[in-house]
């Protein structure tokens, strides 16, 4: 029902409601998922304690570090009055360590990473290796510990800014990038307790890195406009927690402000974006007055009231509570009637709408007259809506070409619009074609508003070819018919009746047998108005119209009786005394009568196998016939 190039893939479509939940003024208008390409790496991590010198240690590194020349063990053993052996044992706990080494003749002295122990006080202890699975993401530089990746879709694009070559180059630059801070920061964001100071474990060195796969991992990126200002922005998602990602969200902003990537990159292609919409008129036109209002109560901070933007996903919903909700007209704008416009789907909607009786009256076209409209409708769609009839046998969908749209529109019962309009993303490089915009407008006067506008379109159609048709009306009633359920929906009944009534003058005066045409138009501005609720009738001025219709009608009718032999159709005839005892129809009288006439159809008409107004109204009944048909037959015994 709506047009929509919205285009949300659904492995980030909760991120991009939860966005809009969060943001009134933030429109997701696409979101799309990318191929990121990562290598898989395996390395091993060098673990040391740290722990305190005992008195002998610190005796011996003191007297390696102080003394001169460096003592000998014989002598640290004199010094300290201790068994040569005990200093033996020291010396090599420290060599151990890298702490001290020594020369001729068994000296000791201090190792640049023994002065280091000697300063702090404590030395580390011998290495613990660990095996460290980790995964670096090409382009963004970032290193994290191993967790599976979600797999990108085949056909998914690789994300926009990646340097060329970065696949080829990937493999070195992930092995360049595994530095013991680098794995430190990894361990730590993953929760894995491999440098932790505080507890004594530190994690020295990184040595035998290895690429174990090379793949591509799924990435979203959303584009978000404001509604306020027309401007885009990239908001990056984590496809696992459909949280937003920093990582990549730092590396696109980077990239935007750079001119590395532009917003157009992300966006569908444009062959997903076209639309059967119009083209706008250039230059910048003003807002139209539900926008202004919308804008104003964001701006104000409070919850937009008669006015909705239609968000994420929602459209299809909206569009089916909207069509459950017609009761008896809809108003339906479309600049193109094709199969993407008004094919299947929306021929399906229209036929249930028709099922409950409801009348939808379709103008068209994008041209600013008739003669240089670029394209007429499709055949099959123009034989799908003439095809769909009502309960009561009436057109239930009336076209019309009125030219000069772009934008889709549709109105319900003269109570609500929906709007869609070309949507344009503002950005660096100017404004984009970004697919489309719903409003929602149930404010009464934007919504008369827009009915004043649109209304008179369609009435002047049905004007231009009401002039046509009655010069041959016999021949024309189908569009006759048509004229004057179109007036009734565009909310002027007193046109409707004011053009029949000519015409019933004109065919009592110069075509009698032909007076039918004009039996059948009151009949189907009866059952039109019929539809409409009873404070909307008033609204219309139908009752003073039906009024002053009624006599003036009577009297052309009965100057205009069918020939010798022939006889009214049945329904003519109860709907003639109908018309008799309602001549002075009372202000409260309209719906009682139209009520009745709707009976006397159902009950004369259509019980009788007729299934339009045509077969109804066609040609006078002959009277012996007649006769004959309603003459009960002899029953056998």
């Amino acid at each position: 029902m709506f047009p929509t190039t919205l285009s949300v893939d659904e492995q980030i479509i909760e991120a991009a409601t939860r966005l809009e939940d969060g943001d009134p003024t933030l429109r997701v208008i696409a979101g799309r998922v990318f191929r990121l390409p990562y290598a898989r790496l395996r390395a091993r991590a060098a673990v040391q304690n740290p722990r305190r010198f005992n008195i002998l240690e610190e005796f011996v590194l003191r007297a390696a570090a102080e003394l001169s020349p460096p003592p000998a063990p014989g002598e640290l053993a004199v010094l300290l009055g201790l068994d040569p052996l005990f200093i033996e044992a020291t010396l090599a706990q420290l060599e151990a360590l890298k702490a001290v080494g020594r020369g001729r003749g068994g000296v000791v002295s201090l190792t640049p990473l023994g002065l280091k122990y000697f300063k702090d006080g404590q030395a580390l202890q011998p290495a613990e290796h660990k095996v460290v699975n980790l995964i670096y993401r090409a382009g963004l530089d970032d290193l994290q510990l191993w967790s599976p990746p979600l797999a990108a879709p085949a056909g998914a694009p690789v994300l926009p800014g990646l340097a060329d070559g970065a696949r080829e180059n990937l493999a070195a630059q992930a092995q360049a990038a595994v530095t013991p801070a680098r794995v430190i920061d990894a361990a730590e964001a993953g929760g894995l307790g491999l440098h932790d100071p505080a507890e004594g474990r530190l994690l020295t060195t990184v040595d035998q890195v290895a690429v174990d796969d090379l793949g591509f991992a799924a990435c979203g990126v959303l584009v978000g406009q404001s509604t306020l200002t027309g401007e885009g922005r990239l908001i990056a998602v984590d496809l696992d927690s459909q949280a937003q990602e920093p990582n990549l969200q730092r590396r696109l902003d980077e990239w935007l402000k750079a001119r590395r990537v532009k917003l157009a990159d992300f966006l569908p292609p444009p062959a997903e974006l076209e639309t059967e919409l119009g083209t706008p008129p250039e230059g910048a036109a003003e807002l139209p007055e539900y926008q202004k209002l919308f804008q104003a109560q964001l701006k104000a901070g409070t919850t937009p009231d008669g006015v909705e933007l239609l968000r994420t996903g929602n459209q299809r919903e909206r569009a089916r509570e909207m069509l459950r909700g017609v009761q008896h007209t809809l108003l339906l704008f479309l600049p193109r009637l094709t199969q993407a416009t008004a094919g299947p789907a929306l021929l399906a909607h229209l036929e249930a709408l028709a099922g409950r009786g409801v009348v939808s009256v379709i103008g068209w076209g994008t041209a600013d007259d008739r003669e240089h409209e670029p394209a007429a409708p499709e055949p099959a769609v123009s034989e799908g809506l003439e095809r769909l009839r009502t309960p009561d046998g009436l057109p239930a969908a009336l076209t019309w070409w009125v030219g000069s749209l772009y934008g889709q529109d549709a109105l319900a019962d003269h109570t609500l619009l929906a709007t869609t309009l070309p949507n344009v993303l503002v950005n660096a490089d100017g404004r984009l074609p970004a697919g489309t915009a719903t409003y929602v407008v149930t404010k009464p006067e934007l919504v008369s508003a827009a009915l004043e506008d649109f209304e008179p379109s369609l009435a002047r159609a049905a004007r231009q070819a009401w002039q046509a048709a009655s010069r041959t009306p016999e021949q024309a009633r189908l569009t006759l018919v048509r004229c004057c359920q179109t007036w009734v929906a565009v909310r002027r009944p007193g046109e409707a009746l004011s053009q029949f009534l000519k015409l019933a003058a004109t065919l009592a005066d110069e075509a009698p047998a032909s007076m039918l045409v004009a039996w059948e138009l009151f009949t189907t501005l009866c059952l039109s108005l019929a539809r409409i609720p009873a404070p909307e009738l008033d609204d219309m001025g139908a009752t003073e119209a039906v009024r002053r219709a009624i006599p003036e009608f009577l009297d052309w009718a009965d100057s205009a009786l069918p020939p010798a032999g022939q006889t009214q159709p049945p329904f003519v005839a109860a709907f003639h005394d109908l018309l008799v005892r309602n001549s002075q129809l009372a202000d409260d009288g309209l719906p009682q009568l139209l009520a009745e006439t709707s009976k006397t159809w159902s009950e004369v008409a259509l019980a009788g196998g007729a299934r339009s107004t045509s077969e109804v109204f066609s040609r006078p009944v002959d009277a012996t016939a007649a006769a004959k048909l309603d003459k009960p037959k002899k029953r056998r015994y």
